[in-house]
Order: C-alpha cells, then structure tokens, then sequence
C-alpha cells in the first residue's frame, strides 16, 4: 500500500510538472512528459524475477500514453521520444560500469551476452519488422533502443556486474 500511494504521488507530481512547464511556442507535442514517465516508472521495478517484462511495461505504457494525450495522432513522435529515451538511460547506466564493454551485448563472441530469454536475444532484424503506423526507420530505432536498455537494465541489476545489488 505505501509503494502504490508512493507511486500515485509521483506520477502526480510529474504530470503536475508538466502541466505547470510551458510548452515551447507551436510545439503541441510536448503535453505528455515521456521522460519523467519513464524515468519514475522504471525506478519504481525492483529486482525481481519478473523486472524485465515489468520495465517492458513502462516503455509501452508511456509511448501508449503518449499517443493518448495526442488522440491517437503521434505514435510516431511518441515511438520516437521513448527510443531517445531509452538510448540516453542507456548511456547513462553505461556510464555507471566502469571499464564496460559494450561488445557484451552483441552475443556474438566470447564477450557475448548470452541470457535465457528469446525477448533479450539480439535486436530484431529491421528488415522483417513492418508497422503500418509506423516508419521502418522509428520501429528499427525503437526496437533496437529497446532491446539494448532491457539487456543494460539486467546488468545494471546484476550483483556480478557492479559489485554491488543497485536496487
């Protein structure tokens, strides 16, 4: 009960944050803080067996919130804002490894990053993945950022990793 009262207080905060910031001249897409979404949401999955789908769950939910708050006409700008996201969060915990090498997620070669699950094998091949709501160029990006911040989050939570349990 206090996390879920914690949580309300927090994505109040962010939306009243949002609301309260003006938005830049002719931008009509800033409405929807997809930042502050992520950022509170994905601090809020603990170390878990099931952290991974969980973090899944907040990219999905603020890229569909997003789009809500556009009336279903964004999901580009909001596929796109998320993947930004996801790349910068990435470089972040990156920057948390010293010495990283991010040849570790590839899986290719003795580096490799070798995990049970199909969803965190190697980023989807652009090629095969088609949305009609969206450009190939933003659902490769968007998968890829994806792919790669879910495998950084599961090392960032890997005691082997950082020495240390981070949450």
């Amino acid at each position: 009960m206090k996390l879920s009262i914690h949580f309300v207080v927090t994505a109040m905060a962010c939306a009243l944050g949002s609301a309260a910031s003006p938005a830049v001249a002719g931008d009509e897409l800033s409405q929807f803080d997809i930042a502050g979404f992520l950022s509170a949401c994905s601090g809020f999955v603990p170390d878990v067996g099931f952290a991974v789908p969980m973090d899944t769950q907040c990219v999905s939910q603020a890229v569909r919130m997003c789009n809500l708050s556009q009336e279903m006409k964004a999901l580009q700008h909001c596929a796109d804002s998320a993947a930004a996201w996801l790349e910068a969060d990435g470089a972040r915990i990156v920057s948390q490894m010293p010495g990283f090498d991010k040849s570790v997620l590839d899986g290719n070669g003795p580096a490799g990053l070798s995990l049970p699950m199909p969803a965190m094998g190697d980023a989807p091949d652009c090629t095969k993945i088609s949305d009609p709501n969206l450009p190939s160029e933003v659902v490769c990006r968007y998968s890829e950022a994806l792919s790669e911040w879910l495998k950084l989050r599961v090392l960032m939570r890997s005691e082997d990793m950082t020495g240390e349990a981070s949450q």
